[in-house]
C-alpha cells in the first residue's frame, strides 16, 4: 500500500504531466487563432468582391461570379471548423488547468492530514470521472453537431452549388433573371451562415468571451423562445462582474443545462430565470412550470450539474412549491480576481 508521501509524490508527477499538456494545448490555440483570422480575412475579401459583382454586374465574368461564390463558402465553412475546434481546445485547456488546481489542492490536504490524522476529511472529486464523462460529452456534441450539420447546412450547401449552376446557365440567355437567381443564392448563404452560428453558439458562444456571462445568458434566452416558444423571463440585479473565462463557462453551462432540463425534459412553458450579485456570490433562481424531468436527466451533459458546482465550489437546492411550481436555486461564490463589467 502506497504511503501518503508516495500518494503525494504522484499528485506531483501528475500536476506536471498535466502542465506540459497545457503548453502543448496553448499552442495549438495560438495557431489555431491565427488561422481562423486568416480565413476571416479571406471570406471578408470575398464577401466585397461579390458586393461590387452585384453593383456592377458588367465588370464580371459568369465564370468570376462563381468563383467569387465558392471562394466565400469555402472560406466560411473552414473558418467555422477551426471555430469549432478552437472551442474543443479551449474548454480542454481549462478543463485541465482546474484539473491542476484540484490535484495540487489534494496534495496538500494529504500532506496536512499526515500532520492531523484524525481530522475528518471531506470526500474528494473524482477527477478520472469528470474527464471521461468530459469526452464521453465531447463525442455526443461531435455527433449531434455532424448529424445537424448534415440535415442543415451540408444540404443547404449542395442548394448552393445548383442554384450558382442556374445562374451561370442563365447568365447568356437572360441576364435579369440570372441577377434573381444570384439574389436568391445570397439570402440562401445568408440563412445557411445563421444556422451554422447557431451551432457554433450552442458549442461555445463566443459572446461569452467577449461580453461576459449577463449578455450572453440573454441572447441564449431569446434563442430558447424562438426555438421552443416557451416564455422566459431574465434579469440580473447587482453589479454583474467579469469572472475567469473558465467559471464564466462554467456557470453558464450550469444555467443552460437548468434551463434545457426544464423546457425540454419537464416540458415547462413559462419560466422566470434571475442573477442577483453580491460582493462575494452570484446567485441563480430558476422558477418554472413543468412537470418532474425524467430521471437522469442531469447526466445528460456528460458531467453533471453537482460536479460543475463542486469544480466552482457552489451549492444548489431545489424544491417544488405547494401550486406545482418548480424551484431551483444556485449560489457560487465570485473570486477575488472578478471584474465588475462594463
Amino acid at each position: 500500500m502506497s504511503t501518503p508521501a508516495e500518494v503525494a509524490a504522484g499528485f506531483a508527477a501528475e500536476t506536471q504531466r498535466l502542465a506540459s499538456e497545457t503548453t502543448e494545448l496553448e499552442m495549438l490555440v495560438g495557431s489555431t487563432q491565427t488561422e481562423i483570422s486568416r480565413f476571416r480575412a479571406r471570406e471578408d475579401q470575398a464577401r466585397t468582391k461579390i458586393e461590387d459583382a452585384r453593383l456592377n454586374p458588367a465588370n464580371y465574368q459568369r465564370e468570376e461570379i462563381v468563383r467569387l461564390a465558392d471562394d466565400l463558402v469555402t472560406a466560411v465553412a473552414r473558418r467555422l471548423t477551426m471555430e469549432g475546434q478552437l472551442s474543443t481546445l479551449q474548454s480542454k485547456r481549462k478543463l485541465l488547468e482546474r484539473v491542476r488546481a484540484l490535484l495540487g489542492r489534494s496534495r496538500d490536504e494529504l500532506l496536512a492530514a499526515v500532520d492531523a490524522p484524525h481530522a475528518p476529511a471531506a470526500p474528494p472529486l473524482d477527477e478520472k470521472r469528470i474527464l471521461q464523462a468530459v469526452v464521453t460529452w465531447q463525442e455526443q456534441e461531435r455527433l449531434r453537431i455532424a448529424r445537424q450539420v448534415h440535415d442543415g447546412p451540408a444540404q443547404a450547401m449542395a442548394n448552393v452549388v445548383l442554384q450558382s449552376e442556374i445562374s451561370e446557365r442563365l447568365y447568356d440567355i437572360d441576364a435579369q433573371r440570372s441577377r434573381q437567381e444570384l439574389a436568391a443564392l445570397r439570402q440562401m448563404v445568408n440563412r445557411t451562415l445563421q444556422e451554422l452560428r447557431g451551432f457554433i453558439f450552442e458549442l461555445r458562444p463566443m459572446v461569452l468571451d467577449d461580453l461576459g456571462l449577463v449578455p450572453t445568458l440573454r441572447r441564449y434566452v431569446q434563442t430558447l423562445v424562438d426555438k421552443h416558444g416557451a416564455k422566459v423571463d431574465f434579469s440580473s440585479t447587482g453589479r454583474d462582474r467579469r469572472l475567469p473565462s473558465e467559471d464564466e463557462v462554467a456557470i453558464f453551462r450550469v444555467i443552460q443545462e437548468s434551463l434545457i432540463e426544464r423546457i425540454q425534459g419537464a416540458s415547462a412553458k413559462a419560466a422566470v430565470l434571475s442573477l442577483s450579485w453580491t460582493e462575494g456570490t452570484v446567485e441563480v433562481d430558476l422558477t418554472s412550470d413543468g412537470g418532474e424531468a425524467p430521471s437522469g436527466s442531469e447526466q445528460n451533459s456528460g458531467v453533471r450539474r453537482s460536479e460543475r458546482l463542486a469544480l466552482l465550489g457552489g451549492e444548489a437546492t431545489e424544491g417544488r412549491r405547494p401550486d406545482g411550481t418548480h424551484v431551483l436555486h444556485l449560489r457560487m461564490p465570485i473570486h477575488a480576481s472578478a471584474q465588475v463589467a462594463g
